[in-house]
């Protein structure tokens, strides 16, 4: 995860992205070409452990080894072996800590490594010129403390802005001097581990879990890209107000829960590949978002995707590709600005206003849809075309209400089991057989 890659523009897919063709509404509109050219968003690797020393890797100029045996903490600490070199580190730029004798630190030695950039006198040994922090056969490390108003932390209270305003975790890195951490062999980022961190890149190629809260609440970490190899389910709240995200790879993720990228308001580019459930307000405030990629997502929760893009200025998302997805929960596609097509072709349910108040949204595919709640296309002012399938859908009796007579036309393919249906919410709409 890096704050030096650049943000890549996001080009249209194919002819059709912003509606289908004349001939085939149902033409898939394709993957964004940035899925597939940007260097950060096509990476994809398979990481497996093994025991490594100093020498095995190409560290960045002026980070200086250390090879520490976690057995001996006792009788020779963390702390001792780095004042023994401490004349080194004064002229490096970072640490590379190789673990021997176990794959965990104690808390103190943790702390001694979060706080050499402190005075002598509270702690630590006064580096302020290091900014890069390697630790290589680290398999286990600490989670924060929930600062709840009853915690006895010097944080108990706090709370980070937005949706259901989550306390912070309170952990030894937030005043660290560390801006830039690769902990490659980490298998589990605990609950609260880098709330109201600093960082500015993160590199996590073993980490299968990233717990509630982990990296939540960081509005000027200066975090651009996440990409987390090994990751099979996000934790809620866990990357929410991180404010200078700006792309996000998560190719072996199924879950991500709700909450975890709320607030991201720098964010363009998601990429899930594997991912089957994104939670409720997982891309809320995404105001910049542009583009997804979500080729197998399932499940798409409550205000998922809300308050995307500019109308003045033509930015935001103006398609959602969403090739596998089965349920649409409340308001889960609600607030885009730009966005012209919905392609779902495998959508059987949409919830209560699923697809509502995207004033430039056209078009709408999904016919494979069976059960409509109510007003799932309601405020879509420009909405002109959704597509249905061989069997209508069972209607909320409120199904079609703030849907526009005049414009709205419902395609099908004909049969029998049309020849009954009428629009439930708003009968004066067209139904034409396609």
């Amino acid at each position: 995860m890096s704050a030096s890659a650049s943000a890549t523009s996001s080009s249209s897919p194919s002819p059709t992205a912003t509606g289908p063709t004349a001939t085939d509404p149902g033409a898939d509109p394709g993957v964004d070409p940035v899925f597939t050219t940007d260097p950060d968003l096509k990476r994809s690797e398979t990481y497996r452990y093994r025991v490594t020393r100093p020498g095995d890797h190409a560290l960045p100029a002026g980070t200086v080894p250390l090879r520490y045996d976690v057995s001996t903490a006792a009788t020779s600490p963390l702390k001792a072996e780095l004042t023994k070199i401490r004349d080194r580190l004064a002229g490096g730029s970072g640490l590379a800590l190789y673990l021997t004798g176990g794959t965990a630190l104690n808390d103190a030695d943790l702390a001694a490594l979060q706080t050499l950039h402190r005075p002598a006198g509270s702690g630590g040994l006064g580096l302020t010129n290091l900014a890069r922090l390697h630790v290589y056969n680290l398999r286990s490390l600490q989670g924060g403390r929930e600062c709840t108003p009853d915690s006895g932390l010097p944080c108990a209270g706090q709370i980070a802005r937005g949706g259901r305003s989550p306390y912070l975790w309170h952990n030894g890195w937030w005043d660290t001097w560390v801006r830039h951490l690769v902990l490659d062999d980490l298998e589990e980022v605990k609950a609260g581990t880098f709330s109201n961190h600093n960082l500015a890149s993160v590199s996590l190629r073993a980490a299968r879990t990233v717990g509630v809260m982990a990296f939540g609440h960081a509005p000027y970490a200066r975090l651009a890209v996440v990409y987390l190899p090994s990751a099979t389910a996000i934790g809620r709240h866990a990357f929410r107000r991180n404010q200078y995200l700006v792309k996000v790879n998560l190719p072996r993720a199924a879950t991500v829960d709700e909450f975890a990228f709320d607030d991201t308001s720098r964010l363009r580019y998601f990429a899930a590949a594997n991912l089957e459930s994104l939670g409720r307000n997982a891309l809320n405030d995404t105001h910049a978002l542009r583009a997804v990629h979500l080729p197998k997502l399932t499940y798409l929760g409550i205000n998922c995707f809300d308050l995307n893009g500019d109308a003045a200025s033509g930015t935001g998302l103006k398609v959602l590709r969403l090739p596998k997805l089965q349920t649409l929960d409340k308001n889960a596609i609600t607030g885009f600005a730009n966005l012209r097509q919905v392609w779902a072709p495998a959508l059987t349910t949409a919830w209560h206003d699923s697809i509502t108040n995207n004033p430039r949204l056209s078009t709408v595919y999904a016919p494979g849809l069976r059960k409509l709640g109510p007003r799932v296309f309601a405020n879509n002012a420009a909405l002109r075309s959704v597509y249905l399938g061989a069997r209508p859908p069972a209607q909320d009796p409120a199904a079609f209400t703030g849907t526009d007579a005049s414009k709205l036309t419902l395609h099908h393919p004909g049969g029998d089991p049309w020849a009954s249906f009428r629009p439930a919410g708003n009968a004066g709409l067209r139904v034409v057989e396609q």
